[in-house]
């Protein structure tokens, strides 16, 4: 198949073209990170992991039809 990631990994397989469960953003497994067997992007894990330099909760914004 082969294709890019938005951070620029070669996809080769459809299975690891992810999306984050809380926001949608596309992701692959080079730049997500898996928490309780749940892909998130790195915006989102960061937040989640309540890290001192992750966007507040107020900024995050879900994805488009779960708001």
């Amino acid at each position: 198949m082969g294709s890019q990631c938005r951070c620029g990994t070669e996809v080769r397989f459809a299975f690891n073209h992810l999306g984050c469960i809380a926001c949608g953003a596309a992701c692959c497994p080079a730049c997500s990170y898996q928490l309780e067997s749940t892909n998130y992007c790195s915006a989102c894990a960061e937040n989640l992991l309540e890290l001192p330099w992750a966007p507040t909760a107020t900024s995050a914004q879900p994805a488009a039809g779960l708001a």
